[in-house]
């Protein structure tokens, strides 16, 4: 079953820009890579403490501010180790909103 949420609008959102939303206490970085959409766990998982949000786009993938760990934004895979591999979200646009499925 999907729980699809609404978290934004494509306005707030333009090509080459992101936002941080928070959802049930989830914190959820939302990237626009050629107005393709991509949601991520904001939270690098190796240390617990870095915002996505203020990482290096490279591709498709995220860098760790803190220590340069690469997460693949359609898979949530890492680059160094697959321990730490995060939790990326479905998310589709429909008239002009953005929504993430949090199943």
């Amino acid at each position: 079953v999907s729980n699809y949420t609404t978290v934004a609008e494509t306005k707030e959102i333009p090509s080459g820009e992101r936002k941080r939303v928070e959802i049930n206490g989830r914190r959820i970085s939302i990237f626009n890579i050629n107005n393709a959409y991509y949601a991520i766990n904001d939270t690098c998982p190796h240390k617990g403490t870095a915002p996505l949000i203020r990482g290096e786009l490279d591709g498709l993938g995220i860098k760790c501010p803190n220590h340069g760990y690469r997460f693949d934004l359609e898979t949530g895979e890492c680059n160094i180790d697959s321990v730490f591999n995060t939790k990326v979200y479905p998310i589709k646009v429909e008239n002009n909103s953005i929504l993430i499925d949090f199943d």
